[in-house]
């Protein structure tokens, strides 16, 4: 399969086609290759973007016996989202551990049953439904600021990272099962500690060297098939709840409801299929959305005439409280301050796919050719947080940026949420959440870094997400 032609910068250039061991990389070792350095206790993404700065754009790697591409080329990772699903698809270790614990739906499918699974998902956070979900988000971050103001007024700090777990698990899990967990109220060792758990679990199985859990478990995985497990009974119980709702000619009010209602010309989503959409719905909801809103936390904490500025914008937009949908629109600052969060501190840095079949691809410099399954890490954000060339400020934190049209954000080579076909269902839901909490949090509490226990550092596991990052928080204003 040929991909469609891209027109060079410069149409005198020579234009050559390489395969894999045309290009340059960096040295491995016998029998492991490049997989030491790549899990030396270092985060990935970042071993990844220093050998694209020495050996350019595309390289090389070799994880063991296989060899691996590594591409921030705007063409090439263009071309590969683009050509999903027909020409490329997701690696299938990842899609494996996840569908073997029951999580097969719109994240790990292909092909037909893909385009099948995608309409699903796309009618369930259609915009007409993200308005009567808003409700339940409204709720969640009221609990979250209440539990800001509370920490502020004891003099106490919190652990960011394990809040905004607990705010983005509420407000997925209640949006996807219509089942009210309030984990940010409460710390037992229950359903709602343990789903966190998940994506840790997935993340450990994803980059184990060979499957041992299918062999022997260990105390974790008795510990993720448990968890598993109760999420599966609490989604029956919801199911059942959700069809006679349903049945009733209710409008849906959670994601397990929409799900009840099939789509025209199309088959009702099977017991499996919506479990798997669930899952999908959590692992796409709950780690990428928290670590997204540590990022800001963080960011903001550095740079107070930022929080001033969201603050003095959220008593404007939201002087009536969170009663209104239409209103998370109008908090523009606070929507830049995530954008840049996300441009600095990307939570999915890379993908990794893999061609279906022979196939050569277009890249800025000529052709690559491909074998079937080669590995092919797609870097979606390096040249936004990288392009020295046309961004001469681009380490620094400057939400304006998002909103200075002669900046074009738009332009630059960054995709956090993918591109083409299989670009993320649920960004708006993402952005909705993440814009209001922040928004809600500087209006009510200034924030302050607390690093008693050094530097906040970035780790790897299904997201990249900070660690040792603590603040301490004060009131900024009275409640009404």
């Amino acid at each position: 399969m040929k991909s469609e032609p891209v027109a060079p910068a410069d149409d005198t250039a020579e234009r050559t086609t390489r395969a894999i061991e045309d290009l340059s990389g960096p040295r491995g070792v016998p029998l492991l290759g490049n997989l030491p350095e790549l899990a030396r206790g270092q985060v990935m993404n970042q071993v990844l973007e220093r050998w694209c700065d020495r050996f350019g754009s595309t390289y090389r790697v070799r994880l063991g016996g296989t060899p691996a591409v590594v591409t921030a080329d705007p063409v090439l990772v263009d071309t590969v989202l683009r050509q999903r699903p027909d020409a490329f698809r997701r690696s299938s270790i990842m899609s494996e551990v996840i569908d073997e614990i029951g999580g097969h739906g719109v994240f790990t499918a292909e092909g037909a049953e893909w385009r099948r699974l995608r309409k699903i998902a796309t009618q369930s956070l259609n915009s007409s439904y993200l308005r009567q979900y808003f409700s339940t988000i409204a709720e969640v971050t009221a609990r979250m600021r209440n539990s800001w103001v509370s920490a502020a007024d004891a003099g106490s700090s919190v652990d960011v990272l394990a809040d905004m777990q607990r705010y983005t698990l509420d407000v997925t899990t209640w949006l996807a099962t219509g089942h009210d967990l309030n984990s940010v109220d409460s710390n037992d060792d229950s359903l709602r500690s343990r789903l966190v758990e998940l994506f840790p679990a997935f993340a450990r199985r994803i980059n184990a060297p060979f499957p041992y859990w299918r062999h022997v478990k260990l105390p974790q995985d008795r510990r993720l098939d448990a968890t598993v497990e109760e999420l599966a009974a609490l989604v029956r119980v919801q199911f059942v709840k959700a069809r006679e709702r349903m049945a009733g000619g209710a409008e849906p009010t959670n994601f397990l409801e929409a799900l009840v209602r099939p789509l025209e010309d199309e088959p009702a989503a099977s017991d499996e299929e919506v479990f798997g959409n669930v899952v999908t719905m959590l692992l796409a909801g709950e780690d990428t959305t928290s670590s997204t809103l540590a990022w800001a936390v963080h960011r903001l904490s550095a740079h107070p005439e930022a929080q001033d500025r969201v603050a003095a914008e959220a008593e404007a937009v939201l002087a009536d409280g969170l009663a209104d949908p239409a209103a998370v629109g109008r908090l523009t600052y606070a929507r830049a301050v995530i954008d840049e969060a996300m441009r600095l501190n990307p939570v999915t840095p890379f993908i990794v796919v893999q061609p279906n079949q022979d196939i050569t691809v277009d890249t800025a410099e000529g052709s690559l050719r491909l074998k079937q399954g080669t590995p092919v890490f797609t870097l979606l954000t390096y040249g936004s947080r990288r392009d020295h060339s046309r961004f001469g400020d681009h380490d620094a934190f400057r939400p304006e940026r998002w909103l200075d049209e002669s900046s074009a954000p738009a332009e630059l080579p960054y995709a956090p949420f993918g591109a083409g076909p299989r670009f993320c269902p649920g960004r708006n839901l993402a952005l909705l959440e993440a814009t209001l909490l922040i928004a809600t949090l500087c209006r009510a509490v200034t924030i302050r870094a607390h690093d008693a226990d050094g530097p906040v550092r970035e780790r790897m596991g299904f997201t990249a997400f900070p660690t040792g990052l603590a603040v301490t928080l004060h009131r900024r204003e009275a409640l009404g």
